[in-house]
């Protein structure tokens, strides 16, 4: 994070805390003064440990550090968080056009891979190309790293497609259990991140483990009121069962409230799988 020093130091001081204080059951007060100091740079597990002592979110953390402004990095990120996958190739171009503009930002550098290889999964030959891309994200840098950042899991959930069957769910069990140990809170991550294992099981044709997958999430999808997601997995399971009326009908629901793109999505699954 930039600043993080500065900003640890500056929000310490406002809310009248010590530095031993700050530091207790963590470091030793020595250590804070470093890292107040920017003479030291710590794990990023530790700094949310610190962000939250503070009582803060690392979201909130962020935008002080910024001077109080929503950073282009972070604009950006939101902007990928939202795409519709690879449908509206429109925002696709504009999103990558925008990224090539950001220099010497690892995860920035990232998502424009990815981009580009969305740009490419419809043209012939092209789903290959964009597996060549999109695989050394994981292989020459993330799977090293013990402890995801938010944006590592959003840009490893964005990439499954490209790995065969046993690598990409060796990755969703990482991703998981880093949701888990780290940010249990993040319960729409962690959704997400199991409704794109229950594509990957049924692209597999292992239905009866996304029935089980999807079924799941419906509690979750119910108390996060996210009743778009939730037509979305009634779909899925109608299309593991091979019921295409009750499919069809959980899409027109999804056309009604004005999710079309989802809509246009599982229409297609129908044609795949029915």
């Amino acid at each position: 994070m930039s600043n993080f020093g500065k900003t640890i130091h500056s929000l310490r001081t406002t809310r009248k805390m010590t530095q031993q204080d700050l530091a207790q059951d963590l470091f030793d007060r020595s250590t804070i003064s470093k890292i107040e100091n920017t003479e030291l740079s710590t794990t990023y597990e530790n700094e949310l440990k610190l962000i939250k002592r503070l009582g803060l979110t690392p979201n909130e953390f962020e935008y002080i550090s910024n001077g109080y402004h929503i950073s282009t990095k972070s604009q950006l990120l939101h902007r990928f968080l939202n795409l519709d996958g690879s449908i509206d190739k429109d925002k696709i171009n504009s999103l990558l056009q925008d990224c090539l503009l950001v220099k010497n930002d690892d995860d920035i550098k990232r998502i424009t891979i990815i981009l580009k290889a969305l740009l490419l999964v419809d043209k012939p030959k092209g789903f290959t190309h964009a597996q060549e891309l999109v695989q050394p994200i994981w292989f020459n840098s993330l799977c090293n790293i013990e402890i995801f950042t938010v944006t590592d899991i959003t840009i490893l959930n964005s990439i499954l497609f490209a790995f065969d069957y046993q690598t990409a769910n060796e990755i969703i069990a990482r991703i998981i259990a880093n949701i888990d140990n780290h940010y249990p809170f993040m319960r729409t991550l962690k959704t997400n991140t199991l409704i794109n294992q229950a594509i990957i099981q049924m692209t597999h044709h292992k239905f009866k483990l996304a029935v089980t997958i999807l079924n799941s999430l419906k509690p979750l999808l119910k108390s996060l009121r996210q009743y778009d997601k939730l037509l979305v997995v009634n779909a899925r399971i109608a299309i593991c069962q091979k019921h295409k009326l009750e499919a069809l009908e959980q899409i027109s629901l999804l056309e009604k409230i004005g999710a079309q793109n989802l809509a246009e999505s599982l229409k297609q699954e129908v044609e795949d799988f029915l």
